[in-house]
């Protein structure tokens, strides 16, 4: 029975963070905040979850890892390469942020502030390029050995954080004419056999 319970306290922790990340973003939800949602106090939470960036990132990864499995099924759909690269893209750049902007941006305001001599809780961007590099590798097959496709996902990746930031601020930019101009850029380059 104990352990129902923990599990049910742990999960309503979780829920209220979700929901109100959501709404508020990282720097105007408190971990009080998020304990009174819940139904608990603040050293409940600290029973879970030993700081407010542990926390986040407990709501951020399934999250951000059932985008990405939904990205992956989307990408295996299209049948050219052009088209599973710009589903990539389009895929990072703008449809996983737009499910939910004020959760990615809560990411972005949580590791912007954070202690650089600790290490981030979880190794969700590692497990990120590693995907992207997967997807891509696939995308461009046999014409893209001489990319560096690791290198691209870091890129995809780079450039994911700053569409993530500049819509927050309504900066808004036309990602699918960015998309389009990458696609030719990495299918040219793939096609070239010649590695830069």
């Amino acid at each position: 029975m104990v352990q129902v319970k923990k599990t049910l306290v742990r999960q309503a922790i979780l829920d209220s963070a979700y929901d109100l990340l959501s709404e508020r973003g990282y720097n105007r939800t408190t971990l009080q905040d998020i304990a009174v949602s819940a139904g608990t106090g603040v050293s409940s939470v600290y029973s879970y979850f030993p700081s407010k960036l542990h926390l986040l990132y407990a709501v951020v990864e399934p999250w951000y890892k059932d985008a990405f499995a939904r990205l992956e099924r989307k990408v295996r759909g299209a049948r050219t390469p052009r088209a599973k690269l710009r589903a990539i893209m389009l895929g990072v750049w703008r449809d996983i942020p737009s499910e939910n902007i004020q959760l990615a941006n809560s990411l972005m305001e949580a590791l912007a502030t954070a202690d650089p001599a600790q290490p981030k809780p979880v190794p969700l961007l590692r497990w990120t390029e590693e995907k992207l590099t997967g997807m891509v590798a696939d995308a461009l097959s046999e014409d893209s050995r001489q990319l560096d496709h690791e290198a691209i996902s870091t890129i995809l990746i780079m450039a994911y954080d700053g569409f993530v930031i500049n819509r927050r601020l309504n900066d808004l930019r036309d990602i699918e004419r960015l998309s389009d101009a990458m696609c030719d850029v990495l299918i040219a380059h793939a096609g070239s056999g010649e590695r830069a």
